[in-house]
């Protein structure tokens, strides 16, 4: 075939133009051994194309289709608790982000001044330090900190057991 007959081919092949007896006179025309050099990219393609056509199932293919078909209408008591499991895993974590929701926009405390309403957080100007002494605000910052990082640790040691068991539970269902 000429150059220009097999790029008109393949212009309407990309196009999802072509017959069948057209795609096959490309597929025919890409395993011959002396191909148009600016068309040799396209030869591994229609090669790969080949290879996976030859490619079948196995002899007991329908039978573990059906199989496993069987399987997924039948629930195992394995998965019953899986379920379970991962419904009160949302439930919670539903209840989680209500509370973070209903703390994050809590209304800022409004104070009635001569009939006119303001808010109860002091201006810029008017905040005023309540340690007089910086050793004792450095050792109450410190002990605040060293709080918060024990509870975020304790947290975090939680968070990664339960992430390990769920982890196992995802397992033990992708193994079903």
């Amino acid at each position: 075939m000429e150059h220009e007959i097999v790029k008109a081919l393949l212009d309407k092949y990309w196009l999802a133009e072509t017959t069948v007896e057209e795609e096959k006179a490309l597929a025919a025309y890409f395993r011959q051994p002396d191909t148009d050099p600016r068309l040799e990219p396209f030869r591994d393609l229609f090669a790969y194309f080949e290879e996976e056509a030859k490619i079948t199932p196995g002899e007991d293919f329908e039978s573990r289709i059906l199989e496993r078909i069987l399987r997924e209408e039948q629930p195992s008591v394995q998965q019953r608790p899986v379920r379970r499991l991962s419904m009160s895993y949302a439930a919670a974590a539903a209840v989680i982000l209500c509370i973070g929701i209903a703390l994050m926009y809590q209304p800022k405390s409004r104070v009635s001044v001569a009939g006119t309403s303001v808010a109860a957080t002091p201006a810029a100007g008017e905040i005023r330090d309540t340690y007089d002494d910086p050793q004792q605000a450095l050792a109450a910052i410190r002990h605040a900190l060293l709080t918060a990082s024990v509870r975020m640790n304790q947290g975090k040691n939680i968070t990664k057991k339960n992430m390990d068991r769920l982890s196992d539970t995802w397992q033990k269902t992708k193994n079903l």
